[in-house]
């Protein structure tokens, strides 16, 4: 009972630190069924190993430091690596250079395990060990001119923490030389090492609190996406495409638009010959091929079975006859793994010209109207406003006499 109070308190900074770990656990636990979120058990054990450390070391005279020098060390380095593997995977979605974190954790052991056991200067410990843990921990950071691409203020908000939060280590190491704490006899009474556990301990409770953010963020953003998908293709589905299409109709830099309404043609009986796994590879394929057809400010959605539905912006009908013909011609010339290699995959198109957002519901149902004399044309054609009824401008399906189907079925 007559321990020092900041003993006390050095104990207590690491406890927090582990149960912000815990809490990080808990994260991923909640959203382990997605992949992305495995950097947030990186990000744990950067809090857990360099907290039990940090535990140890408070109970120590600067000789016990010394004899523990190089487990302690590895554990802070270890520390540093996971986080820096949490946020690389977090920023870039890759794993940090591990040639470049050997290459720093070789440095900084080296000189921990020569200023421990060979001389024992134990601020220079300090120094190499400190160098080393920022060093770390900067693999993560992106330069400043990616730092705010592509991210919301939330996320802008955890790349920048970290990135101070980096620096704030190697200003460790410099703190050591500019500051009067070499003149203290023993290293965890020190005012650097109250100051060390102040700012690790106020560091790691910010940013868990900006990840436990981000997480609850990315649990909803999961869920959200789950509702607006189509389990199948990824693609929007119809409520999806609604939704974003009346942001999109109300923008007034654009002027015109085009509906386009496509269906797999002959899909019954891909099913029926070869079986739904093969029908739902064909679905799978389509999905991936439409947005690489078509650009980034348009819409794709499958409305159900067979059925897709576009929505191009700033087209003239002549353009998206061009973007639609691009892709009815692809989808023929694609081969399908599950389907026989001389079997063709075609679909129908019907293109319907959109000027405002009030007009959407009926520009839908026209292009399905015009899909459906596409189909009365001969299936693998594009139909438009203005074009004949029976314009059957495409060949066939082209399939070898053992996959034959009956052409003349739906």
């Amino acid at each position: 009972m007559n321990e020092p109070a900041d003993l006390y308190f050095a104990l207590i900074a690491p406890a927090c630190v582990v149960l912000f770990g815990v809490v990080l656990v808990l994260c991923w636990w909640a959203q382990r069924h997605r992949a992305q979120s495995k950097y947030l058990l990186w990000l744990a054990a950067g809090y857990v190993l360099p907290a039990a450390a940090l535990a140890a070391q408070s109970l120590m005279s600067n000789a016990q430091l010394g004899k523990t020098a190089l487990l302690t060390g590895v554990l802070y380095l270890s520390g540093a690596w996971c986080l820096a593997q949490g946020m690389s995977l977090r920023f870039a979605g890759r794993r940090a250079s591990v040639l470049a974190g050997l290459l720093i954790g070789g440095f900084a052991l080296s000189g921990v395990f020569y200023f421990s056991e060979l001389s024992d200067r134990l601020w220079i410990r300090v120094l190499f060990l400190n160098l080393g843990v920022g060093l770390l921990q900067l693999l993560a950071v992106l330069p400043p001119h990616r730092l705010s691409a592509g991210a919301d203020k939330l996320e802008k908000t955890v790349r920048w923490t970290y990135g101070l939060f980096a620096i704030y280590s190697l200003l460790r190491a410099v703190a050591i030389w500019l500051l009067p704490v070499q003149e203290n006899a023993e290293l965890t009474r020190s005012g650097y090492w109250l100051l060390t556990l102040a700012g690790t301990t106020l560091f790691s409770l910010w940013f868990a609190l900006v990840l436990l953010a981000c997480s609850v963020r990315d649990v909803f953003m999961t869920l959200r996406d789950e509702r607006n998908r189509d389990q199948l293709t990824r693609l929007l589905n119809r409520r999806a495409f609604m939704e974003a299409a009346e942001p999109l109709l109300q923008d007034r830099r654009l002027t015109s638009w085009a509906v386009v309404a496509v269906d797999i043609d002959h899909f019954k009986q891909i099913n029926d010959n070869w079986g739904h796994g093969a029908g739902d590879h064909v679905l799978q394929q389509f999905g991936l091929l439409l947005p690489q057809q078509v650009r980034d400010r348009d819409l794709v959605a499958r409305f159900g079975g067979e059925e897709f539905m576009l929505l191009l912006s700033d087209v003239q009908l002549f353009e998206a006859h061009a973007i639609v013909e691009r892709i009815r011609a692809s989808l023929q010339s694609h081969v399908f793994e599950q389907l026989p290699s001389n079997a063709r995959v075609t679909a129908s198109f019907g293109v319907a010209p959109l000027t405002s957002l009030q007009g959407l519901d009926a520009a839908l149902r026209q292009a399905d109207e015009l899909l459906y004399q596409a189909k009365k044309a001969g299936r693998n054609c594009v139909q438009m406003p203005g074009m004949p009824e029976f314009a059957h401008t495409q060949p066939m399906p082209v399939l070898g006499a053992s996959e034959s189907i009956a052409l003349s079925a739906g």
